[in-house]
């Protein structure tokens, strides 16, 4: 009972410092942002909109304690996370994903540790549930972000190829490549063409045309984009015609999905194995078999 009481009173005492914390942090940022407003000679309106109860209290919280949650982690770890995230478009900030990261196994298993703190007896079928408790928390957040990048990649590689025929036919047509790149951003929407526009703002602010591809390279990690990035690189350093080169990574790129669509069709009779046996199967030979067994079964009464 006491430890049950020590362990309320330690997370009450962590949640109102931490929050204390927050709350001097974000009061700090509003001054700062009030003294650039007064600097700038914006008007200052009071009864302007400052948002709802969410934006000005529960986000600014949410965003500290995930601040300070992931400076937990090691530096090589976050920047493993950050990494991943790029690949996977961003859905979470890193510092919500560490946090997500270091909350999770905590939450799943508070139920079980609360049941040993008030029974006292920890027996084998608890610390089975806490173990397989931790396991799901720690093992949740990497496997829900390998299926984002995953869905994400087979996204951009059914895109492409659709893609590149349309660089193609703009290039052989005059424009440009940054001007083909743009006509198939234009209108569209889809990972490839948010991934284009981002690599054609870089180009528009300044940046090389070859490490703004680079950096599509490395947002992606598709092996067909670095294929096909490699090659434009190749052709300007050689002095090879841009049209030349992508349509030969169009003819690829046409085949590589008609192999993989001819693979999938191969994979469909394995697929379909084991619903056929333990589900269609069954249910017909009731269908077909019941009133013939019925059937036997009266006669062999009679």
């Amino acid at each position: 009972m006491l430890l049950t009481v020590f362990a309320a009173l330690s997370v009450a005492a962590a949640a109102f410092f931490g929050g204390r914390a927050v709350l001097v942090h974000e009061s700090g940022r509003s001054a700062a942002r009030l003294q650039e407003i007064a600097s700038s000679g914006e008007p200052f309106d009071p009864d302007a909109d400052q948002g709802t109860v969410w934006d000005r209290l529960v986000r600014p919280l949410l965003r500290g304690a995930a601040e300070r949650f992931s400076a937990l982690l090691p530096t090589r770890l976050a920047q493993y996370f950050e990494g991943q995230l790029i690949v996977a478009g961003d859905p979470v900030t890193p510092h919500a994903y560490a946090l997500f990261v270091l909350l999770l196994p905590a939450a799943l298993a508070l139920g079980p540790l609360v049941v040993v703190l008030r029974t006292h007896n920890l027996s084998l079928a608890t610390f089975g549930v806490l173990a397989a408790c931790l396991t799901l928390g720690v093992a949740a957040p990497p496997i829900w972000l390998k299926g984002r990048i995953a869905r994400r990649q087979m996204a951009l590689v059914r895109s492409l190829p659709d893609a590149v025929d349309l660089v193609v036919v703009s290039v052989e047509a005059g424009l440009s490549l940054e001007g083909a790149l743009g006509r198939v951003a234009e209108g569209q929407d889809g990972p490839l063409v948010q991934e284009l526009r981002r690599a054609l703002t870089e180009m528009s602010l300044g940046m090389g045309r070859r490490r703004a591809l680079q950096g599509l390279v490395d947002r992606t990690q598709l092996p067909s984009l670095r294929s096909l990035v490699s090659a434009i690189v190749q052709a300007e350093m050689t002095g090879m015609g841009i049209a030349q080169v992508l349509r030969a990574q169009s003819l690829h790129l046409r085949t590589q999905r008609r192999q993989r669509a001819e693979e999938q069709a191969m994979k469909a009779p394995l697929k379909m194995l084991f619903p056929l046996v333990f589900f269609i199967f069954p249910s017909l030979f009731v269908v077909v078999l019941g009133p013939a067994v019925f059937s036997l079964l009266r006669a062999l009464g009679q």
